[in-house]
């Protein structure tokens, strides 16, 4: 469910939502916060069952142990340990130290490495170091402005011969996006294309009219 969805309720389900979205880290750390612990008050944090992603994994025929994995934006953490439980060794980060907090006291006792950081001050020893790169609906929850920058530093994350997987909600070039979320179009994805990526992997789907891709990209 994202913000639009929430905009028929008649009463929202976390009244941090309806605050005034100017700086990203003050207003998803009040979601998170407001949400005193109830996963059901913060409107994206879904489990990690996602058709698109479960088909991709399906499709892997390979060992992950002892592989780096970042997952961005991490929220609550359920794509982290989803990823831990595949072998990886996973760093996931969020903006929001609630966040971060949260998924803790979920998983005490995970190998994930969870750590409060800011998408555009990333520490430079994550450059081209993971071998996977995850980022589920992190890009959308940007101002369109900042998509680039954005994009941009996501890919500088991949390692040589390293994998970015993006999911996020898609659009229509030209098709107008009121957001948080803004959905993406194909073409502003192609922007990892300027970052040296190669595009491996296209997907879209629609479900309950919400529009889904799921991108590969590979790192030569």
């Amino acid at each position: 469910m994202d913000r639009n969805t929430m905009k028929h309720r008649s009463e929202p389900v976390n009244p941090a939502i309806r605050q005034p979205f100017t700086d990203p880290s003050t207003w998803y750390e009040a979601v998170y916060s407001s949400a005193e612990n109830d996963i059901n008050k913060v409107p994206w944090a879904k489990s990690a069952d996602h058709s698109l992603l479960t088909h991709w994994l399906s499709e892997q025929h390979q060992t992950f142990a002892n592989r780096r994995a970042l997952v961005v934006g991490c929220g609550l953490g359920d794509h982290a340990e989803m990823f831990a439980r595949l072998g990886f060794q996973v760093t996931a980060f969020d903006i929001a130290p609630r966040a971060i907090d949260w998924c803790r006291q979920r998983f005490p006792t995970s190998t994930v490495v969870y750590q409060v950081a800011d998408l555009f001050q990333l520490p430079e020893a994550w450059q081209s170091a993971f071998d996977l790169v995850f980022d589920a609906f992190t890009i959308q929850s940007l101002p369109p402005d900042l998509h680039a920058r954005a994009i941009a530093v996501i890919a500088d994350a991949v390692a040589k011969a390293g994998t970015l997987l993006i999911m996020c909600h898609g659009r229509e070039s030209g098709e107008p996006t009121d957001g948080p979320p803004w959905a993406l179009a194909h073409t502003e994805l192609d922007l990892f294309l300027h970052s040296g990526l190669q595009e491996v992997r296209f997907q879209d789907q629609e479900s309950a009219g919400v529009r889904c891709f799921l991108v590969e990209y590979r790192k030569p």
